[in-house]
């Protein structure tokens, strides 16, 4: 899909990020030895780095993408708390809704010699008075009318309680405002209602004790009412709508860290739907953002060039609940499309009056029923479709083909089954019953 119009709109946009706040320092350097006090690695410092972590990650990676950023939560009187600051006004940062409280800034100290070698945090997770809960949500208040979403950055660390966060949610439907959410397992009870919450794959696991992921989101949609997108780091990510599951695959070519990734899901998506686009559409621009954030080394932001660029090629990529196809050409005479289907995938059993295709398997296996007859085809093979012959596929292992055909036309589309996922003999069931019923 051309994502330009939406990315465009980007730049008008204003959100408030409401959340944990906290400051990281990377202190790069050399190890040469062994300290004579303990078996540990004498780390000789070079240099210091600091970034926004946390929610202020998450107000990063939309300052980055050019949006105009309202950041709330709490910040200790100190050092931490006035480097802070210092990094997010240069990137423009409003942060006229931070309190002070007596509790210090969190702070995550990294030592790294080509990879990281110690941490060590200063926080208190500590929940939050009455008083400082009652001072934020004046302040919130005073700025929701103006904003076009609220995201909560929600890492357990004190801020957020159960009130606030149902305060702010219902301030924010109350002004017509999206509400997205990003949260700790141990608070997912605070976030009934939100239009989107968005887990990593060990935190829904966690959340609803269901190993299987499936499971786990539709879970997950019953506990909150919401949208759920689940992330799953390199292996890209899972769109939970209703009943409806969306595989998304990852686009990037080689992981080199998942940290942060989730902060430039979160901000990306939420971008994506205020600027007109569908939970689908959304998910995958968000897919684009990741991809590019984890093939680089530590917590980096998106940026909206490097999104554009990823962004820019005119094919148009529609995920499906079995994978995903790359519409690549749909003229007058011709179609051209690259399917990706997950292994247990398959999809309806359907005909086509007028198209005429071709399917090459690039890597994987599939098995195809056409006119009940069954057969495999397999890396480099070809096979063929005529009009008017009914026909599924079911990928035997995750599979990339290529579908060669006449113009394709959605009115020439005549499904007796719907995709799903399952065994050989539940597809063939299936399949059995349309025929006899059709």
């Amino acid at each position: 899909m051309n994502f330009s119009e939406v990315l465009e709109g980007f730049k008008d946009k204003k959100i408030l990020v409401v959340g944990d706040l906290m400051l990281d320092k990377h202190i790069h350097g050399n190890v040469s030895r062994i300290s004579p006090e303990a078996p540990v690695p004498v780390l000789k410092a070079e240099k210091e780095v600091f970034n926004p972590g946390g929610a202020a990650n998450v107000a990063n990676n939309l300052a980055a993408l050019g949006a105009k950023v309202y950041l709330s939560g709490t910040v200790g009187n100190d050092d931490a708390q006035k480097i802070l600051f210092n990094e997010l006004e240069k990137l423009g940062v409003d942060v006229s809704c931070i309190i002070k409280t007596n509790k210090p800034t969190i702070q995550k100290v990294r030592g790294i010699s080509k990879q990281h070698i110690f941490r060590i945090d200063y926080e208190d997770s500590s929940k939050i008075t009455e008083e400082e809960e009652s001072v934020l949500l004046i302040k919130i208040n005073e700025r929701i009318s103006e904003v076009d979403a609220v995201i909560l950055s929600d890492y357990a660390k004190g801020t957020l309680t159960g009130d606030l966060v149902r305060q702010v949610i219902s301030l924010a439907k109350q002004n017509n405002k999206l509400v997205t959410a990003d949260c700790k397992p141990i608070n997912i009870e605070f976030y009934k209602n939100v239009d989107l919450l968005k887990p990593n794959k060990k935190e829904a696991i966690e959340m609803t004790l269901k190993s299987n992921l499936d499971e786990a989101g539709k879970k997950l949609v019953e506990m909150t009412n919401a949208n759920i997108l689940i992330t799953r780091g390199g292996e890209g990510m899972s769109l939970f709508l209703g009943d409806e599951i969306v595989n998304i695959p990852s686009k990037a070519k080689q992981v080199y860290d998942v940290s942060g990734a989730g902060d430039t899901v979160l901000a990306t998506l939420t971008l994506a739907l205020v600027c007109g686009a569908s939970l689908q559409e959304a998910a995958e621009l968000s897919n684009r953002a990741a991809a590019i954030v984890i093939e680089k080394p530590g917590v980096v932001p998106i940026f909206l060039d490097d999104l554009k660029k990823e962004s820019s090629g005119n094919t148009k990529i529609v995920p499906k609940k079995w994978g995903e196809e790359e519409w690549l050409v749909n003229n007058e005479k011709y179609c051209g499309k690259r399917m990706l289907i997950r292994g247990g995938f398959y999809s309806s059993y359907h005909k086509h009056k007028i198209k005429e295709e071709t399917f090459y398997v690039l890597n994987g296996k599939l098995e195809i029923i056409k006119e009940k007859t069954y057969y495999v085809v397999k890396s480099g093979e070809t096979f063929h479709v005529k009009p008017e012959e009914y026909h599924s596929f079911r990928a035997l292992e995750d599979t990339t083909f290529f579908e060669f055909s006449t113009h394709h036309s959605d009115e020439d589309n005549y499904r007796l089954t719907q995709s799903s996922k399952g065994e050989h003999e539940q597809w063939k069931r299936e399949i059995e019953k349309a025929i006899l019923n059709a």
